[in-house]
């Protein structure tokens, strides 16, 4: 378990750095630590709502550990898809704001940035649904 702990702490160190580094072009460090801030929040209720819909038809033999799972869950995930989606946000935000993109390009940016985020959610919900059934043998194996 400390391993997991271990690699939990560097996803976020990285992801925390990433997103930082991709707001530079920010103009004041309280919109930085705020994009990073509520784009945390915002991406932590997004990866627990697809938790959610991930573990229908998971079946857990003692109730428990759906708090243990969805802990573990949260915490991989979250880095993951905060690197995956703030990182490219706040590209997209910052060449907006230096009006370096113009809306023909801005609209053709999000949707394919839309297209992309679906498609990364169908599979990681397919994906999440796998990791929590390898999680629940791995802790009826450590309980053997």
């Amino acid at each position: 378990m400390q391993t997991i702990y271990f690699i939990i702490f560097i996803l976020f160190a990285m992801y925390i750095v990433f997103t930082w580094n991709s707001t530079k072009e920010f103009e004041t460090i309280i919109s930085r630590i705020s994009f990073v801030i509520i784009g945390t929040l915002f991406i932590s209720l997004f990866t627990l709502v697809l938790f959610y819909i991930s573990k229908i038809g998971v079946v857990y033999p003692k109730e428990e550990m759906i708090g243990q799972i969805r802990k573990i869950v949260l915490l991989v995930f979250i880095p993951i898809n905060g690197f995956l989606t703030l990182t490219q946000l706040a590209s997209i935000f910052a060449k907006v704001k230096n009006d370096m993109i113009s809306k023909e390009e801005l609209s053709k940016k999000i949707k394919i940035f839309a297209i992309i985020f679906i498609v990364l959610i169908i599979i990681e919900c397919i994906y999440l649904k796998r990791f929590q059934v390898d999680i629940i043998e791995m802790m009826n194996n450590m309980k053997k």
